[in-house]
């Protein structure tokens, strides 16, 4: 039997204080605005928050290129080219990341 003071116990009631706080704040603020009508310009940054956030990892991922030095940023070139043509023919945002995500790595250990 645990008694109420052990290690094993202590540990429980903390992953359980943790479920609770992480379900409570990602729940209730659903039922606290049900009847609520977003404005036009928040259905606008709802509609293209998810490509606002990858064109600001993008450009924060190709900033530290350096097109002098071998390869002149080849790697980073092919595998932003790839994930756009991926995205384009396939519609699949995952799909166009995993597939250009493994192209980079394929790349960065051949040259």
């Amino acid at each position: 039997m645990i008694s109420v003071n052990s290690p094993e116990w202590l540990l429980f009631l903390a992953v359980l204080v943790s479920v609770l706080a992480t379900f409570l704040t990602r729940s209730v603020p659903f039922y606290l605005i049900k009847n609520y009508k977003p404005s036009s310009w928040l259905t606008a940054i709802e509609r293209y928050m998810g490509l606002m956030i990858m064109v600001v990892l993008v450009c924060y991922g190709l900033k530290d290129i350096k097109f002098n030095v071998y390869p002149y940023g080849l790697n980073e070139i092919l595998a932003v080219l790839t994930a756009i043509l991926v995205h384009l023919k396939f519609k699949n945002a995952l799909l166009s990341i995993v597939v250009s995500t493994i192209l980079y790595m394929v790349l960065l250990k051949i040259f």
